[in-house]
């Protein structure tokens, strides 16, 4: 048996027990399925289509031309909804009770597959953010301008892709969820990326950068974490990756360094959310963070290995 596989085996077992414990604790399990869809209040998925579809079906087509259609996209947007009691009182489930004092968050999602835009959503069990994933089937009324399907033909769909851009709008958003359902991703806020240029400049940058590694299955880069540098149009980007269920789990976010101590509050924040002790510097132009970075490194005992792009060396080699 390998690593990976028992590794795998131990996750599964402690995730089926994690539900249990969950369901043990929790008496409000599900969310209210028809308030995600479009009965709460102009915040579900019935509005988030009516202002984003157009925006999300240009994002799409303009990621999938510039990369050849081997990268996804999905756009996201947090909402909470009430959730239902659920007792061991027959009566009391005679008919739907909604809580709302206890929510529940939900993913409110769009994305463009092979057969169009397409919208989806889930939650997670009991609002655990290790919980079971939630969907449930809806009779949408005909309010919905596109069809409603269950998330997971949406990510059949993106595991084939090197990567795929999940562009949020506002917070809220589970982390946990991508780790979990998408093969390699990158989280970027909605508007970080100024024009088409910036993403074709992207795409084109990590494609690159996925060139670097041998394979990132590998269990040598467990302990890794990297640090990317990218210029698109008229806008710098750092983007940062820790290796997460043997993916590439990345956040990208635009750089504006107007002062000597935005350098220090850039690369402390950066540093704070990387989980691996050895980190790659990767890119030409590192916007004169190299003091800044190397006493960070020093401070906390991390080895840092700087890359340029036209380096031939793998990630993967010790």
């Amino acid at each position: 048996m390998t690593i990976k596989t028992i590794k795998t085996a131990a996750l599964l077992l402690l995730t089926a027990a994690s539900g249990n414990s969950i369901a043990q604790t929790c008496h409000n399990l599900y969310p209210y399925a028809d308030g995600v869809v479009y009965d709460n209040n102009g915040h579900d998925l019935n509005a988030f289509i009516k202002s984003n579809k157009d925006d999300a079906k240009h994002k799409g087509e303009m990621v999938k031309e510039y990369s050849n259609g081997t990268w996804g996209y999905l756009q996201i947007k947090n909402t909470k909804v009430p959730s239902l009691n659920t007792s061991p009182d027959p009566d009391l489930n005679k008919k739907v009770n909604l809580n709302y004092s206890e929510y529940i968050d939900a993913t409110l999602a769009l994305c463009n597959t092979i057969d169009g835009l397409k919208a989806t959503w889930w939650s997670r069990q009991c609002n655990n953010p290790l919980g079971p994933l939630v969907y449930t089937k809806t009779d949408d009324k005909g309010k919905l301008d596109i069809e409603n399907i269950k998330y997971t033909y949406i990510i059949k769909e993106l595991e084939t892709k090197h990567f795929t851009i999940v562009e949020y709008s506002g917070d809220g958003y589970n982390e946990r969820d991508y780790e979990q359902l998408l093969k390699n991703y990158l989280l970027v806020e909605n508007g970080t990326l100024k024009n088409g240029v910036d993403y074709k400049t992207m795409i084109e940058f990590y494609d690159n950068f996925l060139t670097k590694f041998t394979y990132v299955e590998d269990p040598l880069l467990e302990n890794k974490s990297f640090i990317t540098f990218f210029s698109g149009n008229k806008t710098k980007y750092v983007g940062y990756f820790n290796i997460v269920n043997h993916k590439l789990a990345g956040h990208v976010e635009a750089v504006d360094l107007q002062f000597e101590k935005d350098k220090d509050a850039l690369v402390n924040n950066t540093f704070k959310k990387l989980t691996g002790n050895v980190v790659y510097v990767y890119g030409d132009d590192i916007y004169g963070l190299e003091k800044t970075m190397l006493k960070y490194g020093h401070t906390h005992n991390l080895k840092l290995n700087r890359r340029n792009t036209t380096t031939t060396e793998k990630f993967n080699e010790k």
